[in-house]
């Protein structure tokens, strides 16, 4: 078949237009010159909020859908579509995080931190159960759980308004703002995935790792859930903030590791027994030993864990 090219003009324009001439080979039958022009920039329509923004890329995703299948081969519409959606993701994920830091403060990091744990933590391996589920928001009656109705309370307005632009699942939630609690502290920057359903009903009871365990037991608890040993480690330095004695209650740093490696006394205040338990072992002891002296280190690793942690037991939103 014959054919004949055809201009395409894309053409983005404030105060002036510039013409950026792409060639498309289409059949002779269809000759034609197309012109796309953006709104010019004004102010009244530049003031827009993180939640227009998020819309509008979402309407932009599908005005794509749309248009380009008549100018493009379709494998690029397919790489144009995919990289769309992940700019769409990435906007969501920045209203989550934009609310979430106007409650979380450096004081409540801690408490929200531990909301994080006492959801993932409930995962077994065997079972396929628990995990990062958003279960909890059952489960704060529980003995275990006590003192996690503040931060869930705090976090319950955060999402309030994310679902006014797009509803979030507690899952989701829980584990962007754990994150963010740890980044507000001076800790790793940590950046996990969204899409995680949400269970209809609290995971049993019992699945947490008590706070009196030696170290033994600990890690056999953490064997169950799919931690290691150095995961264990690494996941503990959480406690580098809060008011279990490691340091400032609101720096996340490795301050943790170097007063385990002092090996504080069971009848201190400091830690729980299970913090001082590590210390006794000495599979344990080699990795506080290396992140005490070596935050970055401990960040890596933290950071690692962290996403392994939330993503435990998820079950996902069906693409």
């Amino acid at each position: 078949m014959a054919s004949t090219t055809s201009t395409v003009s894309l053409i983005s324009s404030t105060t002036s237009s510039s013409t950026f001439p792409l060639k498309f080979n289409f059949p002779a039958k269809s000759p034609s010159t197309v012109n796309f022009r953006a709104k010019p920039l004004t102010a009244a329509n530049a003031a827009s909020s993180g939640k227009d923004r998020v819309l509008g890329r979402r309407g932009l995703v599908f005005t794509l859908t749309a248009t380009l299948p008549l100018l493009l081969p379709f494998s690029e519409c397919i790489e144009a579509f995919a990289a769309k959606a992940v700019e769409s993701d990435l906007s969501e994920y920045e209203l989550v995080k934009e609310e979430i830091r106007k409650v979380v403060t450096k004081g409540k990091a801690a408490g929200v931190l531990r909301l994080v744990f006492h959801d993932a933590g409930t995962f077994q391996v065997d079972e396929n159960s628990g995990g990062m589920n958003g279960s909890v928001i059952y489960e704060l009656d529980r003995p275990e759980n006590k003192g996690l109705k503040s931060p869930f309370k705090i976090l319950e307005k955060a999402k309030s308004e994310v679902d006014t632009v797009q509803p979030v699942s507690w899952a989701d939630m829980i584990s962007v703002a754990g994150a963010e609690a740890v980044s507000i502290c001076g800790g790793p920057i940590i950046q996990v995935s969204l899409g995680r359903l949400d269970s209809k009903e609290p995971d049993p009871e019992g699945k947490l790792p008590a706070e009196s365990l030696d170290a033994f037991a600990l890690r056999q608890s953490f064997q169950t859930k799919g931690f290691s040993t150095q995961e264990l480690v690494a996941l503990s330095g959480a406690h580098t903030i809060g008011n279990k004695g490691f340091g400032s209650p609101t720096v996340f740093d490795n301050t943790y590791f170097k007063i385990l490696l002092e090996k504080p006394s069971s009848g201190s205040m400091i830690g729980l027994p299970s913090d001082r338990a590590l210390a006794k072992d000495d599979e344990c002891l080699r990795w506080i030993t290396k992140y005490a002296e070596d935050q970055d280190v401990f960040f890596e690793d933290f950071k690692k864990a962290y996403v392994k942690l939330v993503n435990s037991g998820a079950r996902w939103k069906s693409l």
